[in-house]
């Protein structure tokens, strides 16, 4: 089978040997598009580089940076199910506050005005309604937030403690090739 020539025909000599992007990116599983698109960017930033700059210091760079952002995908994965029930609970408490100015609020004005009810009185009770339904919208609204700030908050936690554990990793092996 015969090795379609690559795209990004660039080579760099990388620990005694000479290597492609493909090569590089072979065993990388991630969407095509995005594999290409990083391979045109490293390919243009090697043309750009200057002279005498480490390409295996590169590599284990590209190496730690490829670990995050898997990582963080993976958490965002994980995450999903979460994410989607805040998105949905915001939607929900705008749909909601939109359905009472628009609908309700209207229909218990009616109300009022055919139950014969002193127009002072039914302002107060609209105005006091209307105080009531917004401190317990802003209240939903405070909870939902604080739900996704921590949804957030574990995500970034853990990505910070995947990044730290890989860039340890990295360097443990690097010390061991060194020695």
């Amino acid at each position: 089978m015969a090795r379609t020539p690559s795209r990004y025909p660039r080579t760099a000599p990388l620990g005694g040997t000479t290597m492609t992007l493909d090569d590089i990116f072979k065993d990388i599983e991630i969407d095509t598009n995005a594999k290409e698109a990083l391979k045109k960017t490293i390919s243009i930033w090697l043309e750009q580089m200057k002279p005498g700059i480490n390409l295996e210091d590169v590599k284990s760079k590209l190496e730690v940076l490829y670990e995050y952002e898997k990582h963080y995908l993976d958490l965002i994965k994980e995450y999903k199910e979460e994410i989607k029930f805040a998105a949905s609970l915001q939607e929900d408490l705008r749909r909601e506050r939109s359905q009472f100015f628009t609908q309700v609020l209207r229909e218990v004005s009616e109300t009022l005005k055919n139950a014969s009810v002193d127009s002072n009185v039914a302002s107060q009770w609209t105005q006091e309604l209307v105080d009531s339904y917004t401190k317990s919208i802003d209240l939903s609204s405070d909870l939902a937030k604080t739900h996704v700030i921590d949804v957030i908050g574990k995500i970034r936690e853990s990505a910070k403690t995947e990044i730290k554990s890989a860039t340890d990793l990295k360097e443990q092996m690097d010390k061991e090739i060194g020695e």
